[in-house]
């Protein structure tokens, strides 16, 4: 499952991915991503990787995914939430690559990273 909202009163877009992925899923969250960052400046993200399948991720998911390239250029910051070390591997690699800060926290450290994000 894959959604996304605006925290309220807070300029932050937050995305949940648990178990399976398919690409409505992906192309409903680009949309709802777009117009969070068309209408916000400052623009950060809180990404949560809960339980992510990797096997249950439809191909063509990945390819909305792909399609979301050059979104990144509008956030600021993105807090990447964790406990999967691969995926944060990725994330600290990934960061390199484009402009917005990102950190990578555990689970467990969700106010440390809504606390980074409104600093």
């Amino acid at each position: 499952m894959l959604t996304g909202h605006q925290l309220a009163e807070t300029h932050i877009f937050e995305i949940s991915y648990s178990g399976a992925v398919d690409a409505a899923e992906f192309e409903a969250l680009r949309d709802q991503l777009v117009a969070f960052l068309d209408a916000n400046d400052p623009a950060d993200l809180l990404a949560v990787y809960h339980d992510l399948e990797l096997a249950k991720i439809e191909p063509k998911a990945l390819w909305e995914d792909l399609r979301s390239a050059g979104l990144e250029k509008k956030v600021r910051r993105a807090a990447l939430l964790t406990d999967a070390a691969w995926l944060a591997t990725m994330a600290r690699g990934a960061s390199l690559f484009i402009k917005a800060d990102v950190r990578v926290f555990g689970l467990a450290e969700r106010d440390a990273a809504l606390a980074w994000l409104q600093s």
